[in-house]
This record gives structure tokens, sequence and C-alpha cells, in this order.
């Protein structure tokens, strides 16, 4: 189960993306078994930790990938 960017790419931790016109880093993706939904955790331009539920299996939340996190 997973979340989406607009363009239905995966949200994983690390991406760097744009949400609601801020420049934000996904933290963490934690799956909410219980009522089906995703909890994404970022931060903004501030450096302040947010987090937004979403339904597992969706896009179209307003996450725009910027840049995918790429381990070396």
């Amino acid at each position: 189960m997973c979340g989406f960017y607009n363009d239905e790419q995966k949200i994983k931790k690390g991406d760097n993306a744009i949400y609601q016109g801020q420049n934000v880093t996904i933290q963490k993706a934690t799956h909410i078994k219980d009522n089906r939904t995703m909890d994404i955790v970022y931060l903004d331009d501030n450096k302040n930790e947010k987090t937004v539920n979403i339904p597992y299996q969706t896009s179209g939340y307003g996450f725009e990938l910027k840049e995918r996190y790429e381990k070396i």
C-alpha cells in the first residue's frame, strides 16, 4: 500500500517535493492499517515537521516530486 505523487510515482522517505507551494522533504511514510491511510511526515521550508494523512493507493493530494533520494 502506498501514497503517490500527482504523477503517480510512489512517495518515499528522503524525497524532495513541493506541497502547497512549499519545498518539503519527506521524513516518513507510515501505513495505518486500521483505517487504510498513510501518514506522510515532512519538513517544510522553515524546518517544521508536519504530517498529512492520505488514503492508501491514491494520488492527487498536492504532492509533486521535485527530486528523488537515491541511496549510494
